[in-house]
Order: structure tokens, then C-alpha cells, then sequence
């Protein structure tokens, strides 16, 4: 993907000024590759990595590159959850390449020592996963999207537990639960699946501390619009990658906040 240098200033300009503080300081570049991960055009991420290593002067370390390689790492596992592996390495061997030295990486490269089998626990991922999966849906909705599974309920419901937020989505070594949130929400998004990007607005808005219906209180109105502004942001980008990514993304037909409150029947309440 071609764009110039103006051009990934100007999108990281307008990303960092509409992405809310309260999601972190650096949430704004996690957004962008969430989104650019599951772009058409699997180079972006590689291309967003240059750019930023070799023009913004806060990534210009050497130590500074390799902890922005490991939080991009990390979105890129996550989006396993959302996308699989065939775009995700698509995603990473370009990566890889933009960092350079490969064969001397690879050859150095060290498992973490979480995932050594004597470390590993099913009972406590799974009680993570739980935990997590509960924060962002709260019990009550949670409940309804696996009744809607059908025969299918138990082991979709065991895989979504366990797999998707146990493993990926609750690993919060390297990216905050509320980061970790926003690249769920931003990568959902830019798919164009309309339900599930509703359930994770909502989501969002509930880590952020909405609960109950919407009220005309000071903040509940400031939450609303930093969803305004977290879904403006993601739009952003996808206007950035261009027509195919578009008309994939169906960004006209994202899930608003009025939408939260009408389909979904607000932002729940902790049971």
C-alpha cells in the first residue's frame, strides 16, 4: 500500500485527537494496526511500522522500536480471535520483513516462559476468560448470545470462554483490558458485522463505566461521545486504506450508541 509520509501524518494526527485518554496514552496506534490487520491489503501493518519508526521520533530507539514490535505482536495474536491465522501471518511475515535482521530474530527468538506446559492451567484460563467475558457483556446478555447457539451452545460457548478470551483476549501481559477492548471493537468493525460490532460499542462503553440506560447525566453524555469519537476514529482508517477496504467495512452501518440503547436495551447492569 502507497501512501506517503504527509499522509500517515495526517491519519495518526486525526487517530490520536479523537481516540479518548482514558483508553491510554498509546491506544491510538493500536487502533490504527487492529484496523489496518484486517484490511485487504495485509502489507499496511508492515507499512505503518516504517512509517512511524522512521519518522516519529518517539519510536526511533532501538528500544522503543522493540516495544512497539511487542505491543503490535501482541494485537496481531489477538486477532487471531477475529480474522484466523491465514490473514493474520499474511499480516506478520511483512512485519517481520519491515523490521529487518530476520534470520538472526528468528534464530533468537524465545518462547515466553507462560505457555511452558507446567505453567499452563485450563481451570485458570478458563476462569479468566469468564471473568473478562463477563465485564464486557455483563451476565445478562451473555446468557442470550449463547441460547441463541442452539445444539451448538456448549462447546462454542467452552471455545469462546476458553479459547478466544481465556487465551487471547484476557492475556494482559503486554496490552491493558481496555486496549485490548478497543482493538476487539475496531477490528470487529472494519469487518462489517454489524451485531457483534454492536455488542463490543457496548462493551467499550460499559469498561469505560457505562451501565443501565442512557441518562442525561454529565458522565454518561461524556461516554457516549468518546464512542462517537472511538467509532470516527476507526472510520478514519478505513477511509485511509480506500474503496475495497469500504466496501467491506460498511462503515454507514456501524452501531451507534442510540443503537446500544434501542436494539440491546442499554449497557446493562452487573449482575
Amino acid at each position: 500500500m502507497q501512501r506517503n509520509e504527509q499522509q500517515w501524518a495526517d491519519l495518526c494526527c486525526r487517530v490520536r485527537c479523537l481516540v479518548p485518554r482514558e483508553l491510554g496514552e498509546n491506544a491510538w496506534y493500536l487502533i490504527i494496526t487492529a484496523a489496518l490487520g484486517v484490511c485487504p491489503m495485509p502489507s499496511a501493518t508492515a507499512a505503518f511500522y516504517t512509517y512511524l519508526t522512521k519518522h516519529v521520533s518517539e519510536f526511533s530507539s532501538e528500544n522503543s522500536k522493540e516495544h512497539l514490535s511487542k505491543r503490535l505482536r501482541d494485537v496481531i495474536l489477538k486477532l487471531l480471535t477475529i480474522v484466523g491465522g491465514p490473514q493474520v501471518l499474511s499480516v506478520l511475515i511483512p512485519l517481520a520483513a519491515a523490521e529487518g535482521d530476520i534470520k538472526s530474530k528468528a534464530a533468537s527468538s524465545m518462547l515466553n516462559k507462560k505457555w511452558a506446559s507446567d505453567r499452563i492451567n485450563v481451570q485458570d484460563i478458563y476462569d479468566r476468560g469468564q471473568t473478562t467475558i463477563n465485564t464486557i457483556y455483563g451476565g445478562r446478555l451473555l446468557e442470550k448470545v449463547f441460547e441463541s447457539f442452539g445444539s451448538h451452545k456448549e462447546d462454542v460457548k467452552f471455545q469462546e470462554i476458553f479459547t478466544l478470551y481465556g487465551l487471547y483476549l484476557s492475556d494482559f501481559e503486554i496490552l491493558t483490558p481496555i486496549e485490548t477492548e478497543a482493538v476487539v471493537y475496531a477490528s470487529i468493525s472494519c469487518l462489517g458485522l454489524e451485531v457483534p460490532g454492536k455488542w463490543h460499542l457496548r462493551g467499550m462503553g460499559r469498561l469505560m463505566g457505562a451501565r443501565g440506560t442512557y441518562n442525561d447525566s454529565e458522565e454518561m453524555s461524556k461516554i457516549v461521545g468518546q464512542l462517537i469519537d472511538l467509532k470516527q476514529a476507526v472510520e478514519s482508517v478505513v477511509g485511509f486504506v480506500g474503496d475495497d477496504f469500504e466496501a467491506r467495512a460498511r462503515p454507514g452501518e456501524w452501531a451507534t450508541p442510540a443503537a446500544v440503547m434501542k436494539d440491546l436495551g442499554g449497557w446493562g447492569i452487573d449482575d
